[in-house]
């Protein structure tokens, strides 16, 4: 995002040059695609913080092939993945197929170890995810991290 956003709009409380996903019990917290525009990098974080909602394998399947369609990379925040407890719902993003043509996954350990507050983490890039200029995602990610990392959660 760094560079991208515009001034805040005061009246939304939301900055210009970012696409918002509501996210609310209205849709069961999973965002209406369809009513969503394109953008070059899609945050998404299952389940939720602060809801706890999980992305269904199907919800999750209409977000990777909204990201193939529209040439996004899916960033995929699974650090709440330890609290998963139903079979059904996917702890990572790689459950789904075509995620290695579109996601990065990040987790940390602070869920996983009790690491609350150390930020210390990893980041899963398939070694054949390619950015829309044709570079390798990989070689470069620093720039798609910096974005996950920044607190930024329910944007496209």
């Amino acid at each position: 995002m760094t560079g991208q956003t515009q001034l805040l709009d005061e009246s939304t409380k939301q900055y210009d040059g970012i696409v918002y996903m509501p996210c609310n019990p209205q849709n069961e917290y999973f965002p209406d695609l369809k009513k969503t525009a394109r953008a070059d990098i899609v945050y998404f974080c299952s389940p939720n913080n602060p809801t706890g909602a999980a992305a269904t394998k199907t919800q999750l399947k209409e977000l990777v092939d909204f990201c193939i369609k529209n040439g996004s990379i899916l960033v995929f925040d699974a650090a709440y993945a330890p609290f998963i407890r139903n079979p059904d719902i996917p702890k990572s993003i790689f459950e789904i197929e075509g995620a290695r043509d579109c996601a990065v996954e990040v987790n940390s350990f602070s869920k996983y170890a009790g690491f609350t507050g150390v930020r210390l983490g990893w980041t899963v890039i398939p070694n054949t995810l390619k950015f829309s200029d044709g570079s390798l995602v990989r070689d470069d990610y620093n720039r798609v991290m910096t974005t996950a990392f920044n607190g930024a959660s329910n944007i496209v």
